[in-house]
């Protein structure tokens, strides 16, 4: 990931940091399933795709949270909870984030004229941090997106302070940490 300088510690910060129990965020008005480590969400996995990514003792561990999601994925991590070690978290979070990041990069740089490793390190964090929440932006946030291709700051910050989640104060975080990098 040469020069990739998405500030990871901010966007741990917006996660809450490394969970070592498995929880549900909002689990009757979100798509969410079982959380664990630094945000990742389970219920995104099938089973395959969990095995790809982690080490097996690691995806052997959380499989069974696969494809659960909202009352679903609470009712199964009541039933059974999932705690892991300091260690798993950091080998989660390692992975997470660079299957995360290389496949932000390559559809950034496959929409836009300037590439994500020349934006500077706010706008490469906020982007990210909403890619890692959302998934495909083009797809999940449209008009975040459009601005994000377009390296238009101010309509960056425009679009998070009216974004229209469910999460506003992580947006304002976001078009924060954004502004304050343009002064």
């Amino acid at each position: 990931m040469n020069n990739i300088k998405v500030n990871f510690k901010f966007i741990a910060a917006l996660e809450g940091g490394p969970q070592l129990s498995g929880y549900v965020p909002d689990p009757k008005h979100s798509n969410s399933g079982v959380t664990i480590a630094t945000g990742f969400d389970i219920g995104q996995c099938d089973e395959a795709a969990l095995k790809y990514l982690l080490p097996e003792f690691i995806a052997n561990k959380l499989k069974r949270f696969c494809l659960l999601k909202g009352e679903q994925a609470l009712k199964a991590c009541k039933q059974n909870p999932l705690n892991i070690n300091e260690n798993e978290a950091t080998i989660i979070d390692l992975c997470v984030k660079q299957q995360s990041t290389d496949y932000l990069v390559a559809t950034y740089n496959k929409h836009s004229a300037i590439k994500f490793e020349q934006l500077p390190e706010p706008m490469q964090t906020v982007i990210a941090s909403v890619a890692f929440q959302y998934g495909n932006l083009a797809k999940r946030c449209p008009n975040f997106w459009r601005t994000a291709i377009t390296q238009n700051t101010q309509a960056m910050i425009d679009e998070l302070v009216n974004f229209g989640d469910r999460y506003t104060t992580r947006r304002w975080r976001e078009a924060t940490y954004l502004q304050q990098a343009e002064c």
